[in-house]
């Protein structure tokens, strides 16, 4: 006699099959979606980090039972590498100006009693190394993989709303340019990924959050890379 193996979804959003758990993507935004709300209070510095932390984690556990294989050459990191540079250094030539006086308030903060703790190496390390690969890993290998490229991209565009609420929220038209801008990039990133594989995504990826918001993050808050 055969057991037959039960597969159900329960309301929680995870799937079951047989002995193992599963998280659904969907349901892995909706926790997403509530960590952010959360940490609305937070200053902008911390709050990214815990947000692009809370992606990571996701990608772990709803890769527990999968297994990644990621298999590249050199020649893919430096391809990444030249079309992100290809697409950041004009835009911050161009837009050199606002994005200096931008991105330490869309990433940093402003506040002086908010930067307790917060030091030009934690912004390189957040802006520049966790959130590519938490975006990449989170939005293009689960969602995108999963449902699709416009799936992905569009929930990375609504994902940028959730992140640039608490800091450029206050102006509706602040946040719309902020938020379109991050969903071309988001449309870009799910094009490459389709094109040009994981990796190179995801060198184009960090060569774009180093030109054009790590530098700007620097010039406009020197302050913190003098510790």
């Amino acid at each position: 006699m055969t057991r037959r193996r039960s597969t159900g979804r329960g309301r929680t959003g995870v799937k079951k099959t047989g002995a193992r758990l599963t998280f659904d993507p969907f349901f892995a935004c909706m926790i997403f979606v509530g960590v952010g709300i959360g940490t609305l209070a937070l200053a902008a510095s911390p709050r990214l980090v815990i947000l692009w932390t809370t992606l990571l984690v996701l990608w772990v556990v709803y890769r527990e039972d999968k297994s990644l294989k990621v298999r590249y050459q050199f020649a893919e990191i430096g391809r990444g590498a030249l079309i992100g540079l290809a697409i950041s250094a004009p835009l911050v030539v161009l837009a050199f100006r606002p994005l200096v006086m931008a991105i330490p308030i869309l990433f940093v903060s402003v506040s002086l009693t908010s930067m307790v703790g917060v030091s030009g190496a934690t912004i390189f390390c957040s802006l520049v190394l966790l959130a590519p690969l938490a975006e990449e890993l989170f939005f293009r290998d689960i969602l995108q993989r999963e449902q699709g490229l416009w799936v992905g991209a569009g929930l990375y565009a609504a994902a940028g709303v959730l992140l640039f609420l608490p800091t450029a929220g206050q102006y509706l038209a602040v946040l719309i340019a902020v938020v379109g801008a991050w969903s071309v990039l988001g449309v870009m990133y799910s094009f490459f990924y389709e094109r040009l594989g994981f990796v190179a995504t995801l060198a184009c990826h960090v060569t774009i959050n180093l030109v054009l918001l790590f530098v700007p993050a620097m010039l406009g808050r020197l302050d913190l890379f003098a510790r």
